[in-house]
Order: structure tokens, then C-alpha cells, then sequence
């Protein structure tokens, strides 16, 4: 089978995915087994700060790079040739974003990763990582595939390139530093990728299930509204200092339970129709549907509510958040991994 460049570049995006994955894994292990002993040799040239602070990026990237080339992918299976219409700046654009990977890689094994937590990427690898979104939009932009899942993921991956330049901004004080920080990070993982996550979900429901396209395009508009207003609410209720009475925070311990369970919802009637596919799409989605179910609908309100929000900061609780929440993705992209490797060899069979 002959691919296209643009499919070549879906799926290589999707590949970089897979393989910072693995690299989170291992770096968030390695992290971890530095607790089990006082005895580190490596406590020196591999100190925690600078293992935790590669995961994060590690992490952070292996998201954007799978919502980048599920993205991508959608667009080429929704368009009648399968290709983007500049499909050089898409090929440059790719290289540029691999470029990005190793030099991230590198500079979190030479120690240079440093700054506010999940922030810790160079302000000119940030620059880069900004420039590749924007680059992949204004691709997708000029084609003109303009479907309702296409139309939520760009908004998804156009509030992930804001937030990116958010997280640029210089901090001059303690409430500063809090306020940038809730819209660069959680702005992220509350709102920008889960909208881009629910796009390519849905998206998957199609090839997976056997709901109707016009049931498909009203649900996601529907589910991904709800995810956007319970996800600002929680990050606004971030916004406020701790102890300070907060209706975002209040409003949200209903909102954000009823929106991941109106997208529940619309799951299950989705993994109870499926069709013939084999692939594990289906499994994949259905484990993203739980950990946003726990992520977002249970440990982002304990984050976010007032009362409560005095008792978790500053535990691992709010590391927990975020963790769920980029899992929860990874699992939407890794079923978009199958889906798409199954399609291009065009085999109906699973791929592990």
C-alpha cells in the first residue's frame, strides 16, 4: 500500500507519541525507585528534580504529539485524497517537531529543564513546540475539511498553542505565578486537550460502532461544551488563592461530574453498538472514559472546591490530576494508534 505524505506524517507524529510514552514511563520509574533507597549513586548526575522534571516534559510532549497526529489523521481519512493541501510544510513542519523532541530529551538528561512545575521546558523550546501547532493548524486551516470534529479538535490544539504562550509569560510575584500558571497548565489539561481528545473520540466511535454520523456530530458538539465549561470552571477555581471563598469551585462540583457522565453517556451507546472492527479502539476508549470519569468528575473537584481544596494543595493529589487527565488522552491517542496502523496495512485485526 502506497501512502500518502500526509499519512506518513500522521502517523509519525503518532509514532513519536508512542515512543515518549515508553520514555515517560521509564523516567517516571526511575523517580520513583529513588525513594525505596537512601543509597542513590546517581543522586548527583540523575538527581529527583531533574528525573521529575524530564517526566514532565516527556509527558506533556508525547500528549500534544499524539493529539497532533490523531489530528492530522482524522483530516486525511475525512478528505476525498487523503493529504493535506501543502503537504511539504506539513513534511518540514514534522521535522521541525522531532528536531523539538531531542533537543527536550537532551536538555532534560544535561539538568537544563528547570521552572514552575509542568513548566519546565526552555521558553525556546516552547517558542518551537508553539510554532509546530500553529503551523499544523494553518495546514488543516487551508484545507478546508471543516466537520464538526475537526472544528472541535482546532479549537482543542488553538487553546493548547495559547496556553503555551501563557506559560511563556515572566512571573514577577507569588499571585502572579499562580494565575499564569493555572492558565497554562490546567488551562491544558482541563480544557484544550480533553477538547481535543473528545474530537478524536468521537471520531473513533465512527469507525468503531455503528452511531450514526449526524448522532456523532450534534454529541460531540454537546459533550465537548460541557467539557469546556466544567474544565473552565475548574480552571478558574485554580485561579483563586487557597482558603478564598470561590462560586467557580462550588459550580464545578457538579458541573464537571455531570459533564464527563454525559460523555459516559454517550460512550456507552457507542460501545454497545459496535460493528465488525477488530481493532482495540474500542478498549482503548473505553479506558479513557474511566479515567476521566476519575481525573476530571472526581479528583479535579477535590482540587477545585474551597473547602476542600485547603486540604489537597500541595499534596500529591494535584500531581494525580494531572496524571489522570494526560492518561485519559494517551488512551484516546493510543486507540487512534491501533485504529490508524490497522487501516493503513489494511488489515481488520488488532495491533498491540
Amino acid at each position: 500500500m502506497i501512502f500518502t505524505s500526509t499519512q506518513k506524517v500522521a502517523f509519525s507524529f503518532l509514532a513519536q507519541a508512542v515512543l515518549l510514552l515508553a520514555l515517560y514511563t521509564s523516567a517516571a520509574l526511575f523517580g520513583a525507585v529513588k525513594f525505596l533507597s537512601n543509597d542513590d549513586s546517581l543522586a548527583l548526575t540523575l538527581p529527583y528534580h531533574q528525573i521529575g522534571a524530564l517526566a514532565n516534559v516527556l509527558l506533556n510532549l508525547a500528549v500534544l504529539s499524539g493529539l497532533l497526529g490523531g489530528g492530522v489523521y482524522m483530516v486525511t481519512r475525512i478528505g476525498a485524497d487523503s493529504a493535506l493541501r501543502y503537504e511539504t510544510l506539513l513534511v518540514w513542519t514534522s521535522r521541525l517537531w522531532t528536531l523539538l523532541l531531542v533537543l527536550a530529551f537532551g536538555a532534560g538528561m544535561l539538568g537544563l529543564l528547570e521552572g514552575r512545575n509542568m513548566l519546565e521546558l526552555l521558553p525556546l523550546l516552547d517558542g518551537g513546540v508553539f510554532v509546530v501547532i500553529v503551523l499544523v493548524l494553518a495546514n488543516v486551516a487551508l484545507s478546508r475539511i471543516w466537520t464538526p470534529m475537526v472544528t472541535v479538535w482546532a479549537a482543542g490544539m488553538a487553546l493548547s498553542a495559547l496556553c503555551t504562550l501563557v506559560g511563556m509569560l515572566p512571573v514577577n510575584d507569588i499571585a502572579q505565578e499562580r494565575v499564569l500558571t493555572a492558565l497554562a497548565v490546567y488551562g491544558s489539561f482541563n480544557i484544550a486537550y480533553p477538547l481535543a481528545a473528545v474530537a478524536l473520540g468521537f471520531w473513533l466511535m465512527r469507525r468503531f460502532s455503528n452511531v450514526p454520523q449526524m448522532w456523532a456530530d450534534m454529541g460531540v458538539y454537546n459533550v465537548s461544551a460541557l467539557m469546556a465549561l466544567a474544565g473552565g470552571l475548574l480552571t478558574a477555581a485554580m485561579i483563586v488563592a487557597p482558603g478564598v471563598p470561590s462560586w467557580p469551585g462550588n459550580v464545578a462540583l457538579f458541573a464537571a461530574p455531570f459533564a464527563v457522565l454525559v460523555f459516559a453517556a454517550h460512550s456507552y451507546r457507542a460501545l454497545a453498538d459496535r460493528n465488525p472492527t477488530f481493532t482495540l479502539a474500542a478498549h482503548w476508549f473505553a479506558l479513557a472514559v474511566i479515567l476521566f470519569l476519575l481525573g476530571t468528575g472526581v479528583v479535579a473537584v477535590l482540587n477545585a472546591v474551597p473547602a476542600l481544596r485547603q486540604w489537597t494543595i500541595g499534596t500529591r493529589l494535584s500531581d494525580l490530576q494531572t496524571t489522570l487527565q494526560a492518561w485519559a488522552i494517551m488512551a484516546v491517542i493510543l486507540g487512534a494508534v491501533n485504529q490508524a496502523a490497522a487501516e493503513l496495512r489494511g488489515q481488520n485485526r488488532r495491533v498491540t
